[in-house]
This record gives C-alpha cells, sequence and structure tokens, in this order.
C-alpha cells in the first residue's frame, strides 16, 4: 500500500513539473509575441517620424496591440531634433497580460529651410543680374515648414550682387550675410555629401542617364550628373539638384527649389519662383555669374516647401541606443 502510494505521488509530482514547464513554456512564448509586436511598433514610429508632430495610434499588430511614444530630447535646428521613442507591446491570452516594452533614440532631420531667396556660398561674378531678387512672401505663413519671409540673398564669403537702378532685391532683410562659423549644414539642414549618396533621398529622374522628364509635380525630384545646361524646353517644378554647374538658357522657368554643387550661369533671362542655392559643394570661389541677364526670382515658401519633402533625408535610429524594459 505504501509502494502503491509512493509510486501515486511520483506519478502525480511528474505531472505537476510537467504542467509547470508547459505554463513556462506558454508564458515565455507569450512574451516573445510581446516583444516582436513591441519591435513593430518601433518600426512602424521610425516610419512616421519625420511628420512634424510624430505621433503613432495604437497598432493592432498580430496577436496583440503596441502604444508608441515620442519624447522630443533635443531639438538640433529648427525641424532637426533628437527623440527618444518607446513601443509597448501588449498580448492578451484568456486573463493574463503580457507586456515587453522597447525604446530607442532616434535622429529627424526635417525637411532643408532656405535662409534666401538666392543662396550664395562664395562670390557673385562681377556683372550683376538686372530685375528683382525677392525674399518676401505675402502667402508664406500658409507653408510654416519653411521660414518666411527670408532674405533676398543670403550667402557666406560674398561679395553679393548689390542692387543698382536695374536690379531690385527686397527680403527681410534684402541682404543677409552669414556668419562664417555657421556651417551651410546647420543653418540650412543641406547635406551636400549625404543628399547625393546611395543612401540619400531617391530621385525621380538621374539626368543622364535618364532623359529630361517632362514637367513633374510640386514634389518631384530630379538630379543631374555633374554639370548641365537647361533652357526653355526644360522648365518644369520641384526640387532639382544639379551636381556641378548648372547654366540656364534663356527662357528657363521653374518653381521649387535649385541646388547647385558648383556654379550657377546665366545665359539669357530667367525664372524662378521659389529659391536657388549655389557653390554648395563648397569651393567654388565663385557661386554666380549672371552676366547682366535679366532674373525674376521670387521666393515662395510653398513651392520650396513641397520640393524640399522629397529632399528629406530618412529618420535614423542612433546606433547603440536600442533599451529594452522587461
Amino acid at each position: 500500500m505504501l509502494t502503491l502510494l509512493l509510486v501515486s505521488l511520483m506519478a502525480a509530482g511528474g505531472f505537476f513539473v510537467t504542467w509547470v514547464d508547459g505554463q513556462s513554456a506558454r508564458a515565455f512564448a507569450r512574451s516573445t509575441e510581446a516583444f516582436y509586436v513591441a519591435e513593430s511598433g518601433l518600426a512602424t514610429a521610425r516610419a512616421l517620424a519625420e511628420l512634424p508632430t510624430p505621433s503613432v495610434p495604437p497598432l493592432a499588430l498580430g496577436p496583440g496591440t503596441a502604444t508608441v511614444s515620442f519624447e522630443r530630447l533635443l531639438e538640433l535646428r529648427p525641424g532637426e531634433a533628437v527623440y527618444r521613442v518607446e513601443s509597448l507591446g501588449r498580448v492578451v491570452y484568456g486573463g493574463a497580460t503580457f507586456e515587453r516594452s522597447v525604446g530607442q533614440l532616434f535622429w529627424v532631420a526635417g525637411p532643408p529651410r532656405v535662409p534666401g531667396a538666392l543662396v550664395l556660398v562664395g562670390s557673385a561674378g562681377v556683372v550683376p543680374p538686372k530685375g528683382t531678387i525677392m525674399g518676401l512672401d505675402a502667402f508664406g505663413s500658409a507653408c510654416p515648414q519653411q521660414p518666411s519671409p527670408v532674405a533676398g540673398v543670403a550667402y557666406w564669403g560674398g561679395p553679393a550682387p548689390v542692387p543698382d537702378s536695374l536690379l531690385t532685391i527686397s527680403g527681410s532683410p534684402a541682404d543677409r550675410r552669414m556668419a562664417a562659423d555657421v556651417s551651410v549644414a546647420a543653418e540650412t539642414g543641406i547635406r551636400w555629401m549625404e543628399l547625393l549618396a546611395s543612401w540619400g533621398p531617391r530621385p525621380d529622374a538621374v539626368v543622364p542617364p535618364d532623359a529630361w522628364p517632362s514637367p513633374g509635380a510640386a514634389s518631384s525630384y530630379t538630379r543631374i550628373s555633374g554639370s548641365g545646361t537647361l533652357g526653355a524646353g526644360s522648365s518644369g517644378r520641384g526640387a532639382l539638384v544639379v551636381e556641378g554647374d548648372l547654366t540656364l538658357d534663356h527662357g528657363f522657368a521653374w518653381r521649387g527649389l535649385i541646388l547647385v554643387g558648383g556654379t550657377l550661369l546665366l545665359n539669357g533671362d530667367i525664372s524662378i519662383q521659389g529659391s536657388v542655392a549655389s557653390g554648395l559643394a563648397g569651393g567654388a570661389g565663385v557661386a554666380a555669374d549672371f552676366g547682366g541677364h535679366r532674373i525674376d526670382l521670387r521666393f515662395s515658401a510653398c513651392a520650396v516647401a513641397a520640393a524640399a519633402e522629397r529632399l528629406t533625408a530618412p529618420a535614423a535610429a542612433i546606433p547603440g541606443t536600442w533599451y529594452e524594459v522587461w
């Protein structure tokens, strides 16, 4: 009888241990599911971090939900900040709730912001343009992503074009010399080498090898490899990035943002609604040579904002900052 009792107790103990092991395995599996839900929430947050005020509603992800929070830790410049992002994954089975929380610091660049209708990193040519350079925009408040009003001409180095009886320059102020100890990247968010890198914003067309596109949307992005020449037949809108020098022939018109690594050269009268910056690659010396031609350059915050969105660097997780809270 005693032997039978001992055997029964051993069997019951074995079943109990097996039951405990099974419960532990199931709890571990549910906890792992909660972890992957939290990680999925963090990945979703990265995709949405570039919004002006980033937020993520509760996410239903497979067996559970993820709750994501953003906390701005540091503003590096207007539009560029470091956020702490946390994602809480929750999985409910029966009456039990399993939670895992992960977090990471994200760098969010924000779109480029221009300080002037005409931005020069270097000097202007000896012969100034004729016409109008205006940094004022009556509708600028409609697109707060871009500062408005801006300077008529903002420049590093110089000298810049000087207004006379044939050239009107207006803005806030009309002429703004940038401090030598403030970099182009810090002021504008334009990081030239990163903009052209393979991991940078993806253009709609790269010319060459692509053919010149038909006039695109306000948010289109065209890039010219090396230097290029554009005339009336190449007029368009959106973002235009030129790796080298850009020559503009008579009749060229553009609405949006033009960024030139080398020198901007005019071969005729042109019209731009938005902003143009040249000499961005550095070392150009002469950032623009107008040759006495007529320019009608009028800043538009909305035209620049639409184009600049395509040039925004993707949000990036800061290495070494991932963490988990159990």
